[in-house]
C-alpha cells in the first residue's frame, strides 16, 4: 500500500466521499503505524470541534504540505502535494479518524473504550460497576446513567461484567443480536465479529437473555455456570453447562478451553498475541481440545498444541504463523 494511495484516501475522507471500505483501510493503515497502543480509556474533549472546524484544520495541515512546482517556463504555476512522511500522514489521518469515530458520541455524552490486540482493559462505570475488555474489544457507555435503565453497547469483542446491584435500575448489555438484562451479577459476553456464535456465560447471580428482533419472546434466564450459545444467523438459544474456571479466565491472563474447536483456539491466540494464523491443514479446524494455559509465549503454546494435535508450525514473518 503506497503513501500516494493513502493520501488519495485521506483526501476522499476529508471531502466526505470515502466509502466504508476505504475508511476501514485507513483505520487498519493507521493501526499498523501504532502497534503499541497504551491501555487508556478514550476521553472526549469538553468542547469538541464541529465537522467544518475539523475539516478546516485538516485541510490547513494538508495545504502546509503543498509546494509550487513549475513544469517548464511559460506554463501556469500549479500545485501538487509532496509525498507524505509517515509521521505527517499519521498526524493528519489520526486527527480525522479520532473525530470521525468519536465526535457524535462526545456530543451525546457517550464514552468509547477500546482494548487493543494483545491487551486487556478494566473500566469503572458511573454506577460503580466494573468491566474488563478482552483484546480487540470495544464498548460504549453513557457519561452517567440518568434514565430508568443502565445500558451499554458491546460494539465488538468480549467483556466480563461485574454489575453493582440496583433493584430499581436494570443493567442492559446490547451485543450483536442480543440484549442481556441483569439487576446485579457477574457474567461474560463474547461477540467478536468473526466468531460464528455469541456466548453469554454467568458466573454469579441471574442473567436474562433476549433476541433483539424478537421482543415478544420472554427472556431466557441463565444461572451460575450456565452458558447461552446463539449462532449469529440463528434465532435459537442453546444452553450448556460450563465449569467456573472456564468463565473469563482471560482477564487473569489465563486460557481455559473445554472441548473447544481448534479453530476457535487459534482465533483466541491471534487476538492475544497479535498474530495472523494461517491453517494449511483444514481438517484441524474441526478438531476439539481441552486445555489450560497460563501466560506462556506463543511458541510454547503452539508446541503443546502441535504435539497434541499432530501439526507443525512456522513463523512466516513477525506477524504471521503458518500451521501445517
Amino acid at each position: 500500500m503506497t503513501q500516494e494511495y493513502i493520501r488519495q484516501l485521506a483526501v476522499k475522507f476529508l471531502n466526505g466521499t470515502a466509502s466504508e471500505e476505504e475508511k476501514e483501510i485507513l483505520h487498519k493503515w493507521y493501526d499498523s503505524l501504532n502497534p503499541d497502543v497504551s491501555e487508556t480509556e478514550t476521553v472526549f474533549t469538553r468542547d469538541p470541534d464541529t465537522a467544518n472546524e475539523m475539516k478546516e484544520r485538516m485541510l490547513a495541515n494538508m495545504k502546509a504540505l503543498q509546494q509550487p512546482v513549475r513544469k517548464t517556463p511559460g506554463f501556469t504555476l500549479i500545485k501538487r502535494l509532496v509525498s507524505w512522511s509517515t509521521a505527517v500522514a499519521a498526524l493528519v489521518i489520526a486527527g480525522f479518524i479520532f473525530w470521525t469515530n468519536q465526535h457524535k458520541t462526545a456530543e451525546t455524552g457517550i464514552r468509547l473504550v477500546q482494548a487493543p490486540l494483545g491487551k486487556t482493559l478494566k473500566v469503572t462505570l458511573p454506577d460503580g460497576s466494573f468491566i474488563w475488555l478482552n483484546a480487540g474489544s470495544s464498548l460504549t457507555y453513557p457519561h452517567s446513567f440518568s434514565g430508568k435503565t443502565r445500558e451499554v453497547v458491546l460494539k465488538e469483542g468480549q467483556a466480563f461484567f461485574d454489575v453493582k446491584h440496583m433493584t430499581d435500575k436494570p443493567f442492559i448489555v446490547h451485543a450483536k443480536t442480543l440484549n442481556i438484562i441483569v439487576l446485579g451479577t457477574s457474567f461474560d459476553v463474547k461477540a467478536y465479529h468473526n466468531d460464528p456464535d455469541i456466548k453469554v456465560t454467568v458466573k454469579t447471580g441471574k442473567v436474562g437473555v433476549t433476541m433483539r428482533d424478537k421482543p415478544e419472546r420472554p427472556a431466557l434466564m441463565l444461572l451460575p455456570a450456565e452458558q447461552a450459545v446463539v449462532p449469529e444467523k440463528s434465532a435459537e438459544i442453546h444452553v450448556t453447562e460450563i465449569s467456573k474456571p472456564a468463565i473469563a479466565p482471560w482477564k487473569d491472563n489465563r486460557m481455559v478451553f473445554e472441548d473447544e474447536l481448534l479453530s476457535e483456539v487459534f482465533r483466541v491466540l491471534e487476538r492475544k498475541y497479535r498474530q495472523q494464523i494461517k491453517i494449511e491443514k483444514p481438517e484441524l479446524t474441526t478438531e476439539k481440545i481441552t486445555l489450560t494455559l497460563d501466560d506462556q509465549p506463543i511458541g510454547d503454546v503452539l508446541k503443546v498444541l502441535g504435539f497434541s494435535k499432530k501439526f507443525n508450525y512456522s513463523q512466516l514473518n513477525d506477524s504471521t504463523i503458518v500451521i501445517k
